[in-house]
């Protein structure tokens, strides 16, 4: 998968959703004691709660491209997530704890023979599963 597909977040669909899941938060903060939260972070808040709801929106997405690679417990395949944003935590968290388990992180930018290593390694995969 070649970078994360993330909803078009212009659309007014995408804009309607959001405005609605920010205003969900913000507004659930209202139990909340005043002086225990100001409007700033109120704010902040609802904002970091609609990127959230976006970008789990996006993983599951990928989640389910995963799902469609690998069918059962004795599918197999190579599932290459070529974005560096998929070295991020925040994105990691996001994925199936099988998957995060067997997640192996290269950096093929450098030019230094690691997209050979890279590609020695997806053989070496295949040749071991071998019927």
């Amino acid at each position: 998968m070649i970078g994360l597909p993330f909803p078009n977040a212009q659309t007014p669909e995408w804009k309607a959703k959001l405005r609605h899941v920010g205003r969900v938060a913000y507004t659930s903060l209202d139990e909340t004691p005043p002086q225990a939260i100001s409007l700033s972070q109120r704010q902040a808040l609802a904002k970091a709660t609609e990127r959230e709801f976006y970008e789990n929106a996006c993983m599951r997405a990928v989640n389910q491209s995963i799902g469609r690679a690998i069918r059962h417990r004795e599918d197999y395949a190579t599932i290459v997530l070529i974005d560096k944003r998929y070295t991020g935590q925040r994105i990691q968290d996001k994925l199936p704890g099988w998957i995060k388990t067997g997640l192996v992180c290269v950096d093929v930018s450098k030019g230094d023979g690691r997209f050979g290593d890279f590609m020695k390694g997806c053989g070496a995969f295949f040749r071991g599963r071998k019927v």
